[in-house]
């Protein structure tokens, strides 16, 4: 049996269904295009994609924008010498490019979510009806320094970001995977009495500023900031593992790819 590229999207939109408006588009290529080998990866970046072309991927599955913007609109970039070179690769290779970001985070439970409590090993820490509030079995001691020293074990970063007293108990805590905003990550502090929070990345006047004026008032608030792609980047095996049980044909690969950025 030929799998098209329009398949393999039929089968990442199936549990869910239709959603309009989205950002979840083919960025690339055709959709009656065969599919033999796919790659996931949660950034398409230009090496990314490079090494997709030359080890004979079709498709590539990624969870975040090609084109630097969230609505990958490219007409701002016309004549840029980084988008025109990593244009003319795409269109020279003829490989498909799809974006899944609205729908795995739509699937139930969230896509991402449960990849990362599987990477965390903290699937039974989990509420199972709000999988991202994850309560410490009494039997057990954690602080804000010892969660940060499991998540740059499990995730193999060097170092996070936090907010509140390190050496502050944790019993209940969140965890928010990307960058959901500062309303909704001040609203999870409110109304699900959390002691921490962890979370992709933040805007500094936000959500920083809300746990160092808890802290000023006394109140045992912390919040940890891992990174946007550290806190994503392993959810997207959920995909992996749905393709290659959906369609046991198809070679998948995880494309995982170093941080764009570094601390010196």
């Amino acid at each position: 049996m030929i799998i098209t590229v329009q398949m393999v999207l039929n089968r990442l939109i199936e549990p869910v269904g239709h959603l309009e408006p989205t950002v979840d588009t083919l960025k690339s290529g055709r959709l009656n295009a065969e599919v033999r080998k796919v790659a996931v990866t949660f950034m398409a970046t230009y090496a990314v994609i490079k090494q997709a072309v030359e080890s004979g991927v079709d498709l590539i599955i990624t969870h975040e924008p090609t084109y630097y913007n969230h609505k990958d609109e490219v007409e701002w970039l016309a004549g840029d010498p980084v988008y025109e070179r990593k244009r003319m690769l795409i269109e020279e290779s003829g490989i498909s490019i799809f974006r899944l970001h609205d729908y795995v985070h739509k699937y139930k439970p969230d896509g991402i979510l449960v990849g990362m409590l599987k990477k965390l090993k903290w699937e039974a820490y989990a509420n199972p009806e709000k999988m991202n509030l994850l309560t410490i079995p009494s039997d057990e001691q954690h602080t804000v320094r010892t969660i940060v020293t499991h998540l740059k074990n499990k995730l193999d970063i060097d170092s996070v970001l936090v907010a509140g007293d390190p050496e502050m108990p944790v019993r209940r805590f969140g965890l928010m995977p990307g960058a959901s905003g500062g309303r909704s990550h001040i609203k999870c502090f409110e109304s699900k009495n959390i002691d921490l929070l962890i979370v992709g990345e933040t805007n500094e006047w936000e959500t920083n500023e809300y746990v160092r004026d808890a802290m000023d008032m006394g109140l045992s608030k912390a919040l940890i900031i891992t990174g946007h792609q550290n806190s994503e980047e392993a959810g997207m095996l959920t995909v992996v593992e749905m393709m290659r049980e959906a369609l046991p044909d198809l070679q998948v690969d995880f494309i995982a790819s170093p941080l764009a950025v570094k601390r010196i």
